[in-house]
C-alpha cells in the first residue's frame, strides 16, 4: 500500500503537466471565466434544488394525506 502511494507521487512529480487543470478553467478571457463560474454553480445548485423540492413535495403531501385522514 506505501509502495503504490509512493510509486504514485513519484510518478505525479516526474510529470507535473499531467496535475494540471484543463485550460478552460484558467481562461484569460472575463467572459468565458465567467460563463465558466456560473454553470459551475448552476451544476453544483441544481441538485441540491431538486433534492430540496423533493422534499417540500414530501413534506406538503403527507400533511395532505394526515388532514384527509388517510383516504384517497
Amino acid at each position: 500500500m506505501k509502495t503504490t502511494l509512493a510509486l504514485a507521487l513519484l510518478g505525479l512529480a516526474a510529470l507535473p503537466e499531467a496535475t494540471l487543470a484543463c485550460p478552460v478553467c484558467f481562461d484569460r478571457d472575463d467572459e468565458a471565466r465567467i460563463a465558466f463560474l456560473a454553470t459551475t454553480g448552476l451544476l453544483t445548485l441544481l441538485p441540491l434544488g431538486l433534492v430540496a423540492g423533493f422534499g417540500v413535495w414530501l413534506r406538503r403531501r403527507t400533511r395532505e394525506e394526515d388532514e384527509d385522514g388517510g383516504e384517497g
